[in-house]
């Protein structure tokens, strides 16, 4: 069999083992409810576009939504910084087949190379086709031409390919060599904040993609072409590959340190085991980037789209105090993947213990990261005098998000978070108290009283309603077992 016959074969087997694994976690149906549900949202914004429009430019728009699936692209692109790793990649018991050259006469590479393939296509399926497939539904009602579609679809593809190989190559440089991967951030940081300072030049006409959108020259396809396949390319062969499995030795520390969680009293053994286990797998900080690093790429996106871009967009310390709340749920997830729970169905633990436990950690993490975060960004905004509000704001809902999804989904939030009626209790619980935050931020400089004292109030019902679900977590999970 043919080197490319081969690629093929395992990229086909690679799309259906995604598939069956998702539909096995959250059943067929439910699987393909998510590109619909995007689906429908592209349609209804399509739709009530020329309202947008008539407060926005076209080229905003465009500017917007190729920074979205740009730093969407980026977001899932860091598959080198776990490639180690991901030769072992597990579920369960089950192996996947990026194990395959641990027993298979085939090369990690070109494994991999298969693997970077499969979620490029998985991603533009679930995501990118849909997000198109909206604007072009809306057609007959808002007169949107075939080609302009098309011709969407096309620059959108080439900006979130862009995004991933050039996460892809970041993160491989990071790996190997980390002088160079801090040489490139500096370059790039030095190269927006040229455009920013100078204004002799605008960052987004050297983005290809963007380019592309902007002007139609083909020139600017050919560039975006080239450079994603010369950073797939670098990525790939440059990509650190370590088999086989890896132990480390550490010296006992569970005693001391169910010791300095005694303040959970009957769960400082479970809260020092997970403890222990977020450190010595190195995931605090990755659980520390997942929940502020979103919020942090927000701010920056709207900084540069405020006062690079000169449009008129100013978010203040509140409105990302609302939003921290969602970015809590990416914590309680990785909590929930720091090691299988099935053993501790032979062992006195009961699920809702360990779930109290997760939330417990969860809020010490969460408590510290997001006042950090809140204090750095109300001084760089110099809006201190927001800061009370936005703190009480902050524990309020992401105490009320993370105990509602933990009520919903136990210890699989990854699994059953995404199935359509887990999804739509979810969205139904967390989007209207968002809006409604969301507005009152956006109010409170015009009438700080009024806005903070609604504020307040609705920051009491989420911390009241989060005390209700908590105490609802034994009943819904009380007899629930460890394993699937």
């Amino acid at each position: 069999m043919s080197n490319l016959k081969r690629d093929l074969k395992i990229i086909r087997l690679m799309l259906s083992e995604e598939r069956r694994l998702n539909s096995a976690v959250i059943g067929q149906a439910q699987f393909l409810m998510f590109p619909v549900l995007i689906l429908f949202m592209s349609l209804v914004i399509a739709i009530s576009s020329k309202q947008l429009l008539r407060t926005m430019a076209m080229d905003q728009v465009y500017v917007i939504l190729h920074s979205i699936i740009l730093i969407y692209g980026l977001g899932i692109g860091g598959f080198a910084l776990f490639g180690e790793r991901m030769a072992e990649r597990r579920v369960g018991e089950v192996s996947m087949l990026l194990e395959t050259p641990a027993i298979q006469p085939v090369s990690f590479k070109e494994v991999f190379f298969s693997f970077y393939v499969k979620d490029i296509i998985y991603y533009i399926l679930y995501s990118i086709l849909p997000l198109v497939g909206g604007v072009a539904l809306s057609m007959p009602l808002t007169g949107f031409q075939a080609t302009s579609v098309l011709f969407l679809l096309l620059t959108i593809t080439t900006s979130f390919l862009f995004g991933i190989s050039m996460s892809f190559l970041l993160s491989s440089m990071y790996v190997r060599w980390k002088a160079v991967f801090g040489a490139i951030v500096v370059a790039l940081l030095a190269f927006f904040a040229g455009s920013y300072l100078t204004g002799a030049y605008e960052a987004t006409a050297f983005i290809p993609p963007m380019a592309l959108q902007r002007t139609g020259d083909p020139i600017y396809l050919l560039i975006s072409v080239v450079l994603i396949l010369l950073f797939s390319a670098v990525a790939i062969s440059t990509i650190k590959i370590k088999m086989g499995k890896r132990s480390e030795k550490f010296k006992e520390s569970m005693l001391p340190t169910a010791e300095k969680f005694k303040f959970a009293r009957s769960y400082s053994t479970l809260m020092a085991k997970d403890w222990i286990d977020l450190v010595r797998s190195r995931t605090l900080f990755p659980v520390v980037g997942a929940y502020i690093g979103p919020l942090a790429f927000l701010a920056v996106i709207f900084w540069f789209l405020g006062d690079v871009m000169r449009f008129p967009l100013h978010f203040n310390l509140i409105f990302y105090a609302g939003m921290i709340g969602f970015f809590g749920v990416s914590i309680y997830g990785w909590l929930n993947l720091l090691d299988t729970t099935a053993f501790l169905q032979v062992l006195p633990v009961k699920v809702t213990q360990l779930v109290r436990t997760k939330l417990m950690l969860f809020t010490m993490i969460a408590v510290a990261a997001s006042t950090a975060f809140l204090i750095v960004l109300s001084l760089l905004q110099s809006e201190v005098s927001m800061l009370w509000v936005s703190l009480l704001v902050a524990y309020s809902t992401t105490f009320y998000t993370v105990v509602f999804t933990a009520l919903l989904t136990g210890l699989r939030t990854n699994s059953y978070l995404f199935a359509p009626k887990t999804l739509g209790k979810f969205a139904a619980a967390v989007i209207p108290p968002l809006i409604a935050l969301t507005i009152l931020s956006l109010d409170y400089s015009n009438s700080p009283a009024m806005s903070a004292a609604v504020i307040l109030a609705i920051s009491g019902v989420l911390a009241l309603a989060a005390f209700l679900m908590y105490r609802r977590i034994e009943t819904r999970w009380g007899r629930e077992s460890f394993t699937f």
